[in-house]
């Protein structure tokens, strides 16, 4: 059985780190990379050029029209958007007052896009 015996006239040395020419790039080029790039990403931050609008979208006029006996959206669609695509504009309106289907009833007010007159 081996033995070991310890020199109790040793006093116990702090350890000295000794780093290589690779750990000082690592210990130094880690923080620095990050840096710049934290550096690259504020910067580019703090200068954009892109701003909201301050004016309000323009959007396509629209007239309220109340649904009288013998109305469809086809035919709402063919007064108000004369020479325009008239599939295109009953779902236009319909899109415009979130119905679901085609069907409207009497004394319903509906927003009716002008697209010419």
């Amino acid at each position: 059985m081996a033995h070991a015996t310890l020199d109790s006239n040793r006093t116990a040395a702090p350890m000295k780190i000794r780093i290589n020419r690779r750990g000082w790039a690592v210990l130094v080029g880690v923080p620095v990379f990050i840096l710049t790039v934290a550096a690259a990403f504020l910067f580019t931050m703090l200068t954009s050029s892109a701003q909201a609008s301050s004016q309000l979208p323009q959007g396509v006029p629209t007239v309220g029209v109340t649904v009288v006996p013998g109305d469809s959206l086809w035919s709402l669609a063919g007064e108000y958007a004369a020479g325009s695509d008239i599939s295109a504009a009953v779902e236009h309106i319909a899109e415009l007052n979130d119905l679901a289907t085609s069907e409207i009833r009497v004394g319903d007010t509906l927003q009716i896009p002008v697209l010419s007159r």
